[in-house]
């Protein structure tokens, strides 16, 4: 249970720098990576309980579903890094449902995005920041927050 609650506070920190930066420190995203990983090396199991098999079957999925995101500009080195971490605390059924949830949750976020910043009655300011949250093929989308919102809805309904 404390696991958990680590995990998402590190995601939450991930998404924040995510949202507010649109740029996620190597320190939080490699060392989130390298504690998972060296958490499994030490104890024999991940941060939430599986095998060193189904880690690495979990690393092996996070690679194969966001590198050809990476290479097409779509997801940033800070995404891929932030999905490694995932993959090498948890378990592959986590990772797929982590990320189906997270994809759900971006879609809702642009379309609503550009709902309001259609409508009339948004501040400007808000409007600016909201904008962030636009498809573009100029920039990527704050995916880490979406992963984070992933995750909590894993850990309080799925898992």
């Amino acid at each position: 249970m404390l696991v958990n609650f680590l995990l998402l506070g590190w995601f939450a920190a991930c998404a924040y720098q995510d949202l507010t930066r649109l740029r996620v420190s190597n320190l939080l995203t490699l060392g989130g990576a390298l504690i998972a990983g060296v958490f499994l090396l030490l104890e024999g199991h991940t941060l939430t309980g599986h095998t060193p098999l189904e880690a690495s079957s979990a690393v092996v999925l996070a690679l194969l579903l966001s590198l050809p995101g990476y290479a097409l500009g779509k997801l940033g080195a800070a995404d891929v890094k932030a999905l490694l971490a995932l993959a090498l605390a948890s378990d592959p059924q986590a990772l797929l449902y982590v990320l189906a949830l997270a994809s759900l949750f971006t879609l809702a976020l642009m379309f609503a995005s550009k709902l309001l910043i259609d409508s009339d009655w948004l501040p400007a300011n808000f409007e600016s920041k909201l904008a962030r949250l636009l498809p573009s093929t100029f920039k990527s989308f704050p995916f880490i927050f979406s992963v984070f919102v992933g995750l909590l809805t894993y850990m309080s309904f799925i898992h």
